[in-house]
């Protein structure tokens, strides 16, 4: 069983992002940076089905060379194999040259198996897993919570969470995409002195120009560009209330009542 795994190199939340002075993207400096967590369940994952049906796992990132820190993580945690698309360009923050170059590499590993997870934390957009399916021409199955292999058969049976309580069983011909809901297993703690041992292994680098990517997709992305960012306006509006307890609920009811809330 050969599994691919992509996993994204994201802010962390401890940050609060800033625009850079042109407006067109955000500013770099001063951001730390993390493996997106949903990924991280990917490659947990990927790891329990090697160790239940044999085989390997590869961890992919596509993004700056910064993003390599993703693949130290993902050595730590016990994975085979390691591919860096290096693209100091759009530094990863192109969702169709990101999927482009996932692509190309998916097809020269020819996998059995590709996870990705549910979204990434810095776009909330949950596309990457279903547009590389789209690109390989793979099926795809989103939000899982739970899979069971049969390799014998080329088959998977997979859970989908669909919200509100509901769940999906689905079965799926191998190969496939999976996205990977948080929470699928339980994430390993991975020691640090462990993933400081992994940066001596060996990453297969590549850069974003060398990757097979159809110049019709560059031509369209070169067509596409950010106009303007901005910080959200300040359109709220919030009062205090003083008093005791009893004027502070009679000025409050009185103020619902004139605003028709009650």
């Amino acid at each position: 069983m050969k599994i691919l795994t992509f996993a994204k190199h994201v802010p962390t939340s401890a940050v609060t992002p800033r625009i850079a002075d042109g407006h067109d993207r955000i500013e770099e400096d001063g951001l730390a940076y993390e493996v997106n967590e949903a990924d991280l369940y990917a490659i947990e994952e990927a790891l329990h089905q090697r160790s239940a049906h044999g085989g390997s796992v590869t961890s992919v990132t596509v993004g700056p060379a910064r993003a390599k820190a993703v693949l130290h993580v993902a050595f730590a945690m016990g994975v085979d194999e390691a591919v860096h698309v290096i693209d100091e360009t759009a530094r990863g923050t192109s969702a169709s040259l990101t999927v482009a170059a996932a692509a190309a590499v998916a097809r020269d590993l020819g996998p059995d198996l590709i996870f990705a997870g549910i979204q990434a934390e810095d776009d909330l957009l949950g596309q990457f897993g279903v547009a590389l399916a789209e690109e390989l021409g793979l099926p795809v199955v989103t939000a899982v919570t739970e899979i069971r292999i049969e390799p014998q058969a080329r088959v998977a049976k997979v859970v989908r969470e669909l919200g509100g309580g509901f769940k999906q069983e689905l079965e799926v011909d191998l190969p496939c995409v999976l996205t990977i809901q948080f929470g699928i297993r339980q994430l390993r703690y991975t020691p640090i002195m462990a993933i400081v041992r992994a940066r001596s292994r060996r990453i297969e680098t590549m850069e974003i120009d060398a990757v097979r990517i159809p110049p019709e997709r560059r031509r369209a992305e070169s067509q596409l560009r950010v106009v303007t960012l901005a910080y959200p306006e300040d359109g709220g509006h919030c009062e205090l209330i003083d008093g005791s307890p009893v004027q502070v609920a009679s000025k409050l009811v009185g103020k619902l009542v004139t605003a028709g809330v009650v």
